[in-house]
């Protein structure tokens, strides 16, 4: 019994570290010196290794993202493959810059895949659009109607808030000056929640850059002690490691403690092109 409830564990950690680094390794931040769309990357491609504390690398995540104008385009998606559990997640995110401050998203998908030992195959998907005033419309196929031990989801918590995704934009736009002082209110179709950036230091390590710590504080949506944020035994890192050439900042390791382990994220390769198509590659 304690092998199958230990293996479920794993399993049920895991699922939520792939969803956990497909979050916050949406900080890609615009430096100081240039906050609008049109300085933005017109593209960057990037690929990071995914470790899980005694199963050393179980994955990978990948991260796309493209501006033309006022619009924006991103596209995340994650792989892991252990012994106990298979994951496959995908998402994009489409919207538009109104302003240097301002970050409207129009539509969100998600959809994910994943397999675990004693456990059924699980596939779903999620699309989520968006109106002036902030959620307008969520469909899950299959249907996965809100638990009724789920603290409800109120409408006004609904106003003016970010798919997971296009928190790249808001905070690329946002207090740029001050990139680990920021707070990012989410919603991923089920539940809501706030993700908190505060500062810790500069990172002495290759490359320097800044040290932001990461806290998930859970709003509605998940049952009374649950959510992502159950599993964190402390303050998910990300190590910010600023790229010159380009005037932007790139998370460069992200970690995230959980009960079970660590897991580990760290920048394999970023490729960038600027809007002049000049191109900077940046490997670890």
């Amino acid at each position: 019994m304690y092998r199958v409830r230990l293996g479920a564990k794993r399993a049920h950690c895991a699922a939520l570290v792939g969803t956990l680094l497909l979050l916050v390794s949406e900080i890609l931040v615009a430096s100081p010196a240039q906050a609008g769309p049109k300085s933005l990357p017109a593209e960057v491609r990037a690929v990071y290794k995914v470790s899980f504390g005694l199963l050393g690398k179980i994955g990978y995540f990948r991260f796309n993202s493209t501006v033309n104008g006022e619009a924006y385009a991103l596209a995340a998606e994650a792989e892991i493959d252990t012994a106990v559990f298979d994951y496959f997640g995908a998402m994009t995110s489409m919207g538009s810059v109104l302003s240097a401050a301002t970050t409207k998203p129009g539509s969100y998908q998600f959809r994910y895949r994943q397999k675990a030992i004693l456990a059924k195959k699980k596939a779903r998907s999620l699309d989520m659009s968006f109106n002036k005033s902030g959620v307008a419309d969520v469909t899950f196929v299959p249907p996965d109607p809100p638990s009724k031990k789920a603290i409800p989801v109120t409408k006004e918590q609904l106003k003016n808030v970010l798919d997971p995704l296009s928190g790249v934009m808001a905070l690329s736009l946002g207090k740029i000056a001050k990139p680990c002082n920021q707070k990012l209110p989410i919603f991923d179709g089920k539940q809501r929640f706030d993700v908190v950036f505060s500062p810790t230091g500069r990172h002495e390590g290759k490359g320097g850059g800044q040290v932001c710590h990461v806290r998930l504080i859970p709003i509605s949506g998940h049952k009374k002690g649950g959510g992502a944020a159950s599993v964190i035994t402390g303050n998910i890192e990300v190590v910010l490691r600023p790229v010159p050439k380009a005037n932007i900042l790139i998370p460069s390791r992200v970690t995230v403690p959980t009960i079970i382990g660590v897991a580990v994220l760290v920048s394999e390769h970023v490729d960038i092109t600027m809007p002049d198509q000049k191109r900077i590659a940046f490997r670890r």
